[in-house]
């Protein structure tokens, strides 16, 4: 009987997941940014390696753990359903797991209770609309919530342990390890779930912890210098991600704690961890609160310093959970407190699930600074296929006509290429009118994110964030398309520094052969590509790189 009120008093701590399981649901819809991963899928599974283009290695896909989620789940599935489907489903499983996981975690942290356990951050977290938009959406969301979910859940569960050992101290580290490889900033979240790893496991194995923890992001580092001749991914090189725009980052801070009139939950959320820490005194657990406050923090201060995002929400969504993990409250007969809190909280998310949605969206045909891209998108999981010039319906259509050519972003007819045999076609947008395009053609993307040139360029002042950079389109005449007579100067320029100097460098080491000899040639020159800034102008770049 006791043992079944125990399990009746920690019911609720699942009633989040539930939320997000319905919310996000309801609010499904495929993020035009998702198609990139589906691109690099249909690669991988041609045999192409996780590329964008094949032959030229650029690493488009900010989560290399996303991506094998979908690349597997695909193998499995894809002969049965369409791929946005299995992106949504994978999306919203992982969402869903995270709450569950972390229910479990908040079970634990209560075990020693025999009041009703009240999951506060959760509940407040699930109750915001946002949070189911990217509960779905096709993208890595639903993975992160779920690597910081299973965290919070491996230190709660080392706190509440004397000793852990084995197979499950193993796992509890790899686990911790994953940070890096479900999106870089995460490692953030890394430092500081680490070291409160090493001050609670007991007992003491060091070199077995080290092994465990780093095995897989040290690997894959190895890979990504190797394989891609960079440091990091090429989205954070296309985004600057190591810029400060910290002006833009408190705007896009501000759009997202007002929309959900977050001082409201944030003051909750420390009500609830204050009368936990005078209700448990626990060192070890303060140790474990405390490692996943401060990840969040830093995740917060970190995406608020490099300029946030230009979706509504979604890169302090992560931090939000996080610090939201810990914040729950047990309440028994006659904690007059705890029931006060609990039912503000209920109040607050009620009111939250019900009134509180993102702001409209800018009617406008430029890119905005910060909009809801749900709405944007058409709130649809298979999105219209829209291009200035040729979409990837029409090039593919084009391509198996026989049409070849090399295509500028606004071209309907094709150009003469540099190889015969190439259909190139330049686009804004790279996911899904290049998705639908097919891995055969050859897309240029003009904001960076799969074109080694562009990434590395120089920011162009009152960007969006996302979207900071950008190179002269002489640079892709120069690369695809055949020389004439009527060439304009830059296009001249950029085909002289295209054979010179960095830019040479960088494109061998993405489109040589990857020998051994590539390999380690690329692991060693791959601090100095990061680090590289290609002008947008080519007559600056040949000025500047090739001899007179």
């Amino acid at each position: 009987m006791t043992r079944a009120l125990g399990r009746l008093g920690s019911a609720p701590v699942y009633l989040p997941a539930a939320m997000i399981a319905v919310g996000g649901w309801v609010h499904r819809w495929m993020n035009e940014d998702a198609y990139i991963y589906l691109r690099i899928v249909d690669q991988v599974l041609a045999g192409h390696g996780p590329v964008f283009n094949a032959g030229e290695r650029v690493e488009a896909a900010t989560s290399p753990l996303w991506l094998a989620v979908l690349v597997v789940a695909r193998a499995v599935f894809g002969p049965v359903v369409r791929a946005e489907w299995i992106a949504v489903v994978a999306s919203l499983v992982a969402a869903v797991a995270a709450f569950v996981i972390a229910g479990r975690a908040t079970r634990l942290l209560h075990g020693r209770s025999d009041g009703i356990v009240v999951p506060v951050g959760l509940l407040l977290v699930a109750g915001v609309s946002v949070m189911w938009d990217f509960s779905t959406s096709g993208l890595e969301m639903g993975l992160v919530f779920l690597f910081l979910a299973a965290c919070w859940f491996v230190l709660v569960s080392v706190a509440r342990s004397e000793r852990v050992e084995g197979r499950r101290r193993a796992a509890f580290g790899a686990v911790l390890g994953l940070a890096p490889l479900v999106r870089p900033e995460l490692g953030l979240t890394m430092v500081c779930t680490v070291v409160a790893w090493f001050v609670l496991v007991q007992p003491r194995r060091i070199r077995f912890d080290l092994v465990a923890i780093f095995a897989l992001p040290v690997a894959y580092q190895i890979f990504r210098m190797g394989y891609y001749a960079s440091l990091v991914p090429s989205t954070a090189l296309a985004k600057d991600a190591g810029g400060l725009h910290v002006r833009q980052g408190l705007n896009y801070a501000e759009d997202f704690v007002g929309a959900y009139h977050l001082w409201v939950t944030a003051l909750l959320i420390v009500a609830a961890l204050v009368i936990m820490r005078i209700g448990e005194r626990d060192r070890r657990l303060a140790i474990a609160t405390t490692a996943i406050l401060a990840g969040g923090a830093l995740q917060a201060a970190y995406i608020t310093a490099v300029g946030g995002d230009y979706m509504h929400g979604r890169l302090l969504l992560p931090a939000f959970f996080a610090v939201a993990l810990p914040a729950s409250i047990s309440i028994r007969r006659g904690a007059l407190i705890q029931m006060t809190i609990g039912g503000l909280v209920g109040a607050w998310a009620l009111a939250s699930v019900i009134a509180f949605r993102p702001p409209p969206p800018a009617s406008s045909y430029r890119l905005t600074d910060i909009a809801d891209w749900r709405t944007v998108s058409g709130a649809k999981v298979v999105l219209n296929d829209v291009a200035y010039g040729l979409n990837g319906h029409e090039a593919a259509a084009a391509y198996t006509d026989g049409v070849r050519g090399y295509f500028r972003a606004v071209d309907k007819q094709p150009r003469a290429a540099n190889d015969p045999n190439a259909f190139v076609v330049t686009m804004g947008s790279i996911g899904a009118p290049a998705y639908n395009a097919g891995r055969r053609i050859w897309v240029v993307d003009i904001g960076g994110l799969a074109e080694p040139l562009a990434a590395r360029a120089e920011i162009v002042p009152d960007r969006p964030a996302g979207h900071r950079k950008e190179v002269d389109s002489a640079w892709y005449d120069a690369r695809f398309a055949a020389p004439t007579a009527t060439d304009s100067p830059e296009a001249v320029a950029a085909r002289r520094a295209l054979a010179c100097g960095p830019v040479a460098d960088v494109l061998e080491a993405v489109n040589d052969d990857l020998t051994p000899g590539r390999f380690l040639s690329n692991i060693w020159h791959s601090f100095e590509f990061t680090r590289l800034h290609i002008p947008s102008d080519p007559i600056v770049a040949e000025q500047r790189w090739c001899p007179p």
